[in-house]
C-alpha cells in the first residue's frame, strides 16, 4: 500500500472476501505476461499468492505498512512459495527504487483515489517494460458498495485516462470485476487491438 487519503483496512478474511479473486486473477492472463511482477500496495497479500502461483519468475510486493508485509510475507510461506520478494516502502515518497523498464506487469490494486494517483502512474509506468501492462483495480462507483474510499475520489476510465496522457501507455481494455471492482489494462509504448472492453 502507499500513504492514500480515504483509506483502511479491514480484518483479512473480511477483505479477501470482497474480491472474486480467481476471475480477477484470469483476467490478468498472467500465462501470457513476461515476467518479473510489481504489485504496488500488496496488502495482506490477497493477490500476491495466486499471482506468484502463476508467475514463473520473481513477484516484486511492496507496502507501506510493516504490518502488512509480514502478514503478505507469512501468507507467501504459507503457500510453499519462494519467488516474492517483499519490500516495505512509501513509493510517493521514494518510489519503488526497482530498474527502468524491468516489469512485464505491474499491479495497482484499490490505490488510485488519492490526488498523487498520477505520481502513482508515473512511477509505474517507468518499471514497466516496453509491451509490458499496468493492471489496475479500483472500486466501482456506480453501485454501493460495502467498502472504498469515498464515491468522490473512485477513478473511473475518463480519470485514469486523463492521469497516464504523456506517459506513453495505451489503454488495452477495461471490464466490469464483479462483485464490487472493475479493472482497466494499459500498455506500456505499443498501439494494441487484441484487448476488448467489456461492460
Amino acid at each position: 500500500m502507499v500513504k492514500v487519503f480515504d483509506s483502511g483496512m479491514p480484518s483479512e478474511a473480511y477483505w479477501n472476501s470482497l474480491f472474486d479473486i480467481q476471475a480477477i486473477i484470469d483476467w490478468l492472463d498472467l500465462d501470457s505476461v513476461a515476467d518479473p511482477v510489481a504489485e504496488i500496495g500488496c496488502g495482506y497479500g490477497t493477490f500476491t499468492v495466486p499471482v506468484a502461483r502463476r508467475a514463473a519468475q520473481r513477484v516484486y510486493a511492496i507496502d507501506l505498512e510493516p504490518e502488512m508485509i509480514r502478514t503478505a510475507r507469512q501468507n507467501v510461506a504459507n503457500a510453499g512459495l519462494g519467488n516474492v520478494e517483499f519490500r516495505c516502502r512509501d513509493v510517493l515518497d521514494i518510489g519503488t527504487e526497482l530498474p527502468s523498464a524491468s516489469m512485464g506487469m505491474v499491479l495497482l490494486f484499490n490505490i488510485l483515489h488519492s490526488p498523487e494517483r498520477t505520481q502513482l502512474l508515473k512511477e509505474a509506468a517507468r518499471i514497466a517494460r516496453p509491451n509490458g501492462l499496468l493492471a489496475i483495480i479500483h472500486w466501482r462507483k456506480d453501485i454501493h458498495t460495502p467498502r472504498g474510499p469515498s464515491v468522490e475520489s473512485r477513478p473511473d476510465r475518463s480519470v485514469i485516462l486523463d492521469a497516464v496522457a504523456g506517459l506513453d501507455l495505451t489503454p488495452g481494455g477495461d471490464r466490469i470485476l464483479e462483485p464490487f471492482h472493475w479493472g482497466m489494462k494499459l500498455v506500456k509504448g505499443q498501439q494494441v487491438s487484441r484487448f476488448r472492453s467489456v461492460r
